[in-house]
């Protein structure tokens, strides 16, 4: 007989109501350095772009906290300048960003101006432990209730709310926010699409729209796609049905329909991303392989699912050990650590294992889905590995764009979604339909034959882990050409097989305890006590196994590094623009050959100090070239063919050309040199970019800086100018959105509309006629306004739908 996994009305008050804190209150002890201020995030994304960044959000929507939404916002500090929410990973529209900063900023009193440079620039770092924090939670509550609505008891609603947001899939995407934005909402996205008895709009539309809005349209996107799928083979499987037809079509009127619904909702920040992407780098050139497959979970790795940082780690001490035994010790962009560790839970992969037997006595329904989701996700992660490289290849060649997305790896929170409700369904099918189904089980459960498997397998186990640590020790006795990092150090042995010592025991601990419950608990079984038992299991084996898997490093230690450096000052009398320069190497020669538990902090201060990624936004510096999730093209352009010229280039002259007033080396010294801000063109001095290429303009810097006579335009510049005009420009990207009104002298004269034209690839200009004018300059992207009101039109309708079904309930 099958059981229906419904959850039992006999249940005390007290677990329906405390089960969804159980996963919430282990992040917070988890996070509790961080989002109390003694430690911070630290490296990676984290760390050098959202750290700053999201700092410099919040500080420009904070100025108008009310209205930020309807001006479109420029960010002068990156490149030659970009939109800021081009980017869709800056967040700007997402409310729980800008919530969560701008209580921050009520909350920190912190001093903005520095009294010397030897003192550590104040960030936002707590705002980022809170914003971080909180979407864990969300990510458990999440998984809890995407549990209950399978119909699963509060103890193994529980087990989801924990395995989900603990897993290392999920947890280490605290050094990447946006994406743990995208699996916090998850849960609420997916499950009313695939699943049968849900019928409603306006969960999955407003989830979907705040990934969006978040920064992760991709993971919006891979919902979509897993829905389709879902939707395809579950009418496929009920073809002989006479609705099928009617089915298929209802459904696929009702996905539209909420696609469309989140579109609206993200509709600001979806017209800002489409205009911003036209001139991504990543649509106009073409991705190798290493791009588009960067970030691959290699087969080797899902092993980690069952043992805790099984292979090591790179960091802060160099001991992963699995690259160099597999890859054959090369390190490519392509074998990148997402996150290293995938460890999901002995003990859930116990109850996805029961689970799945289940499914196949007959004795449970609705694992099927979960199944299809767990092999197509954790076949598109594999990405290079996939067989013949798929799907993830046929992602690349069949959806349009989807290559700029890069990174398999992204598909990973589903796969730790799926084993999530599949641990959920086995713990109810272990707890409720064994033990009720079979009196005969119950009976022989304290048997001699149990224990005698229970032994069985436990000698079985202590075998195992025993030749496999002979098997390891010989594999790392006899590496030939372990990697050496140039931060992280050489390869430490020892330090490797200490971990992976560490990672057998945990786990030899872990199956201990579970063979001993099922020998030693009494009959009859105490279904409840047994249930919530097996979740304090899960919560210690997740919380002990992934206790330091968040990089974290002490604020105080990092002011007291910061401190010992010398540092010079940075600001200058004008608005400079800065080009970082490595001459003296990105990192000092010595961490290659030597190994420190404290490299991580010593890295991270060196690159605060060299403004690596956009530290320098939070010294309100501008830097030519930062480190950007979507840079233009003409930049990239630039580069390329700065990297293929045969002579040398003078770079102060060309970053001079560029509109660069200032250099900063990798140990924090500055140099500054003087350039004009505004440049003027006779008519006869601007030419089309045809006639000037890249190669050409490189080389006209290289020798003139910014007194380059000529000046490269489009052929509708060309078209406008007057030979009595000017072109003056200035060192300010172009992405459409611009535009400029000519005041004159005289009060009574109207200001006069100009088009304003891209020049040079990094900079933009304006025909302006003879006589005395003063130009200004004004963003107005277009359609942005019309996003805003469709965005306000969207979330007005949801409210007042949201309203009346609740009165109409009542």
């Amino acid at each position: 007989m099958a059981s229906s996994l419904q959850a039992d009305s006999t249940d005390p008050s007290w677990m329906k109501w405390g089960g969804p804190f159980i996963g919430p209150i282990c992040i917070v002890v988890l996070m509790a350095t961080v989002w109390t201020g003694r430690d911070r995030l630290a490296f990676r994304d984290v760390s050098h772009f959202y750290t700053p960044l999201y700092q410099y959000v919040g500080e420009r929507c904070a100025e108008r906290p009310l209205t930020y939404f309807w001006s479109a916002m420029w960010n002068p500090l990156d490149q030659t300048g970009m939109p800021l929410a081009g980017e869709t990973t800056t967040a700007v529209y997402y409310p729980v960003r800008h919530l969560v900063y701008l209580i921050a900023s009520l909350v920190d009193h912190s001093p903005t101006e520095l009294a010397s440079p030897n003192e550590l620039p104040e960030d936002a770092s707590l705002a980022l432990a809170w914003y971080v924090t909180l979407h864990l939670v969300l990510a458990s509550l999440a998984a809890y209730w995407a549990a209950r609505r399978l119909g699963s008891q509060p103890a193994f609603s529980a087990i989801a709310s924990l395995v989900y947001p603990l897993s290392g899939s999920v947890l280490f995407l605290t050094t990447n926010p946006p994406f743990l934005v995208g699996a916090a909402w998850l849960p609420f996205a997916l499950l009313p699409l695939v699943h049968a008895k849900e019928h409603g709009w306006k969960l999955p539309s407003f989830a979907l729209a705040l990934m969006v809005l978040g920064g992760d349209p991709q993971t919006a996107l891979h919902v979509g796609i897993i829905a389709g799928l879902w939707l395809i083979f579950d009418v496929i499987r009920k073809l002989r049905d006479r609705d099928a037809g009617q089915s298929f079509w209802s459904r696929s009127l009702r996905m539209v329909g909420i696609a469309a619904m989140a579109a609206a909702l993200a509709a600001p920040q979806i017209v800002a991303s489409i205009n911003w992407a036209r001139h991504s780098g990543r649509v106009w050139s073409k991705l190798d392989a290493s791009q588009s497959f960067a970030f691959s979970v290699a087969p080797w790795r899902w092993l980690e699912l069952a043992m805790p940082s099984l292979f090591g780690s790179p960091w802060p001490v160099n001991h992963r050990w699995d690259r160099p035994v597999f890859a054959g010790g090369t390190v490519s962009p392509i074998d990148a650590l997402w996150t290293p560790s995938l460890y999901i839970g002995m003990s859930t992969l116990v109850l996805v294992s029961i689970g799945l037997v289940g499914r196949y006595r007959g004795h449970i329904r609705g694992t099927g889905l979960w199944c299809c989701v767990l092999l197509a996700s954790g076949l598109a992660a594999m990405g290079w590995y996939g067989p013949w490289h798929a799907p993830y290849q046929w992602l690349i060649d069949w959806v349009p764009g989807y290559d700029a997305f890069r990174y398999p790896a992204k598909w990973l929170p589903f796969v730790s979604l799926a084993l999530a409700m599949l641990a959920a369904q086995g713990g109810q099918h272990l707890f409720r339909g064994w033990f009720r189904e079979s009196s005969d089980l119950n009976e022989s459960l304290n048997g001699p034959r149990t224990k005698r498997r229970a032994v069985q397998v436990w000698l079985l186990m202590t075998f195992g882990l025993a030749v496999a640590s002979v098997a390891v020790w010989f594999a790392m006795a006899s590496m030939s050409s372990a990697p050496v990092d140039v931060v992280w150090g050489p390869f430490q042995t020892e330090v490797a097989w200490y971990r992976w010592l560490g990672s057998t025991a945990h786990v030899w601990i872990l199956v201990t305890i579970i063979l001993a419950m099922s020998v030693a608990w009494k009959r009859p079984v105490d279904q409840q006590k047994l249930a919530w038992a097996w979740v304090a299991l899960i919560a210690c084996d997740l919380m002990v196994a992934h206790w330091n898997l968040v990089p974290t490093i002490n604020r105080k230690a990092e002011r007291v590094a910061w401190h010992e450096l010398d540092h010079s000052p940075s600001n200058a009398l004008d608005s400079t623009r800065w080009i970082r320069t490595a001459g003296e190497g990105e990192y000092p020669a010595k961490w290659a050959t030597t190994s420190d538990q404290q490299r991580l902090l010593d890295m991270e201060v060196h690159d605060r100090r060299r403004w690596y990624g956009r530290w320098h936004m939070v010294e309100d510096e501008a830097v030519f070239n930062s480190v950007v999730s979507i840079r233009p093209w003409a930049i990239d352009q630039f580069w390329d063919a700065a990297g293929q010229q045969s002579t040398p280039i003078n770079w102060q002259q060309t970053a001079s050309w560029l509109g660069v007033g200032g250099s900063r080396t990798s140990k924090g010294r500055s140099h500054r040199w003087p350039t004009r801000g505004l440049r003027y063109h006779r008519h006869d001095q601007v030419m089309t970019e045809a006639e000037i290429s890249w190669p050409k303009r490189i080389e006209m810097a290289s020798e003139a800086g910014d007194q380059v006579g000529v000046i490269s335009v489009g052929s509708l510049a060309m078209a406008e100018g007057r030979p009595e005009d000017t072109f003056v420009s200035r060192r300010v990207y172009q992405d459409g959105g611009w535009r400029a009104e000519l005041r004159s002298q005289d009060s009574a004269i109207e200001p006069v509309p100009l088009t304003v034209f891209s020049a040079d690839g990094v900079a933009q200009g304006v025909w302006c006629p003879p006589g005395t004018w003063t130009i200004r300059w004004i963003y107005e992207p277009r359609g942005h306004r019309g996003a805003v009101i469709v965005w306000m039109s969207g979330w007005l309708m949801l409210l007042a739908v949201s309203i009346w079904s609740v009165t109409r309930t009542k």
